[in-house]
């Protein structure tokens, strides 16, 4: 282990030590990917057999609503595949490194509720700051009654759980582990992790010329993940940032398109418009510095 990383980050690294030969990672890190596809390879192929069953047009319709996100089914069957990776993972940790899943979470194996509450209220209250601003500024739709919203909630914050869990385990959890316990370089264990997360999220057909804006928004959102991780030697910040950031945009507040189906307002923007242009490079800039003001305060916690 390198000495002058912090000892927490050192006993979060230490599980992946032994089997941490960058053939193992790359490959580990291929294969809950490749059981990724194969999921929703199966899950497309078996909704729309299952649904042309049940009634001819149904699997179609089915399918064409979750590539288009908008509706409940589609928002919950695109959350329950991504959530997919953890049993992915589970696997490459079982058979590839020989050892267990909860390892990823750090040197207790447990989740900590504590660290998970209060970097979620974080980003909740600075959700809070900018809803009100939305609410002021920008025309909402409520997309559906609120006794519907609240019938489906409890299964959508699971799944959701589920879903930024899983993200978490593969690029904080596995990837940073794996690298930082080969490389004492951050611009291996901290960098490449994030910059593969933000390229994971290059959708040009939705945002055209600012998908690339979208891409700096979420590695810069991955760094600050990374970094959490290894000050606190624990994924649980990180888990709770990502969940509370999810619950807000997906569940209640979202522009119409992918994963929109279970917002409780919708407002309509163009994503490729010159004005989202702004707005992404405000939210960029805000990240900066709310990551400088976080820096300052843990300049202490060395890593």
């Amino acid at each position: 282990m390198f000495p002058h990383f912090s000892p927490a980050f050192q006993r979060f690294v230490e599980p992946a030590q032994e089997r941490s030969q960058i053939w193992r990672t790359i490959l580990g890190f291929a294969l809950v990917f490749a059981f990724f596809v194969l999921v929703t390879i199966i899950f497309s192929i078996g909704g729309t057999l299952l649904g042309e069953f049940i009634e001819p047009g149904l699997g179609l319709s089915y399918m064409s609503q979750v590539e288009e996100g908008r509706t409940i089914f589609a928002t919950f069957a695109m959350l329950a595949m991504i959530a997919t990776m953890i049993p992915g993972l589970w696997l490459v940790l079982r058979f590839l490194h020989k050892r267990p899943l909860r390892t990823l979470l750090g040197p207790t194996g447990t989740i900590n509720w504590s660290l998970w509450r209060g970097a979620a209220a974080i980003i909740l209250i600075l959700a809070a700051i900018d809803a009100t601003t939305t609410f002021l500024t920008a025309d909402l739709v409520q997309q559906m009654p609120l006794i519907k919203w609240l019938t489906w909630l409890a299964p959508a914050l699971l799944l959701l759980f589920l879903q930024t869990s899983a993200e978490e385990m593969v690029f904080r959890g596995y990837l940073q582990q794996q690298l930082a316990a080969r490389f004492k370089s951050r611009w291996i264990w901290w960098v490449l992790p994030s910059a593969i997360f933000g390229v994971a999220h290059f959708n040009p057909a939705q945002f055209g010329g600012n998908a690339w804006i979208v891409v700096a928004i979420t590695t810069l959102m991955g760094l600050i993940l990374a970094d959490v991780t290894a000050r606190f030697g624990s994924l649980s910040p990180a888990m709770g940032l990502h969940f509370a950031n999810n619950l807000v945009v997906m569940l209640f507040m979202n522009s119409s398109g992918q994963l929109s189906g279970m917002s409780f307002y919708l407002y309509s923007v163009d994503m490729q418009s010159a004005q989202m242009t702004s707005a992404m490079l405000i939210s960029l800039t805000s990240m900066l510095v709310g990551y400088g003001i976080f820096m300052l305060i843990m300049r202490r916690r060395r890593l």
